[in-house]
């Protein structure tokens, strides 16, 4: 089977491309081969030869969504739009890569896989429209959240990098999600290749009970002390009111249940906390 993977220079596309190779043929559609913000490239996938299309590519910056709105809607949402109707035109399978920010996270809890939506930005607005177009032909959506791993840095690497700086540290508090490690998602991802992509919506998370960007700084800087790596470390805490750079609207509480993912693997996903330690193990013995 040859499956087809946009967005191959991102830390998920990447993932899935790394994970992918030993079991498919895989066709990679970075940015440079497939800019989603041109319609005629988006149009040629056509022509391709391809049996599954993973669509994690996106335009993924709230406050560049929020000044470029035109982009944004052709980028998340027209360009899925046109690649969920070939995929249905060619009955190929599809796979699209969504996010938690399209709830609106008002209430703490566990967002169900068929709660209403409720996107209060530009980027989550049209990821929700690609959501619809996805599901309308008939094929798959993965929602993920807090996304980490060794494809790109992300949040734990910052983390990592200030408390062996000696650096100041500080994070949010009362924002709260489940991450998710690339490697597991991949792993979850290729299950769902072999199952046929079931139509439909799947939540891709790690368990366990939802925390904050400060709780996950807290997690790193006590392992990197048990480790003996640093002294202890205060991690201040902050409001997402006093993040004054953040422009775009940021959901509060998004953290999402598993089920049905759950039933697909046939056990929940490990959590978050033992695949956060292990990403800082692999940071530090680089």
């Amino acid at each position: 089977m040859r499956v087809a993977i946009t967005g191959t220079g991102g830390r998920v596309g990447r993932a899935l491309a790394n994970r992918l190779a030993a079991r498919y043929e895989i066709l990679e559609l970075p940015r440079e081969l497939l800019d989603l913000a041109d319609p005629k490239a988006v149009a040629a996938v056509e022509d391709l030869d391809f049996d599954c299309l993973l669509h994690p590519a996106a335009m993924t910056s709230l406050e560049g969504c929020e000044d470029g709105p035109e982009l944004a809607q052709q980028v998340n949402a027209t360009a899925t739009t046109m690649l969920a109707d070939l995929c249905r035109r060619r009955s190929r399978r599809m796979v699209y890569f969504s996010t938690d920010y399209v709830f609106g996270g008002h209430e703490e809890g566990l967002h169900a896989e068929d709660e209403p939506l409720d996107p209060r930005s530009t980027y989550a607005r049209t990821k929700a429209a690609g959501e619809q177009a996805v599901l309308a032909a008939g094929a798959c959506v993965v929602r993920v959240s807090w996304v980490f791993g060794p494809e790109r840095p992300a949040f734990p690497d910052q983390v990592v990098a200030r408390s062996l700086a000696g650096e100041p540290l500080a994070a949010v508090i009362d924002k709260t999600s489940l991450p998710c490690a690339t490697g597991d998602l991949a792993e979850w991802v290729e299950k769902i290749v072999m199952e046929g992509c079931p139509g439909g919506v799947f939540h891709a998370c790690q368990s366990g009970e939802p925390t904050s960007w400060h709780g996950m700084a807290r997690v790193i800087v006590d392992q990197l002390h048990k480790m003996g790596r640093v002294g202890p470390l205060v991690v201040e805490a902050q409001t997402l009111d006093e993040m004054t750079a953040f422009r775009a609207v940021r959901p509060r509480h998004t953290a999402m249940s598993t089920g049905r993912l759950t039933d697909l693997l046939g056990a929940p996903p490990r959590g978050w906390e033992e695949a956060l330690r292990e990403h800082v193990s692999h940071l530090i013995s680089r």
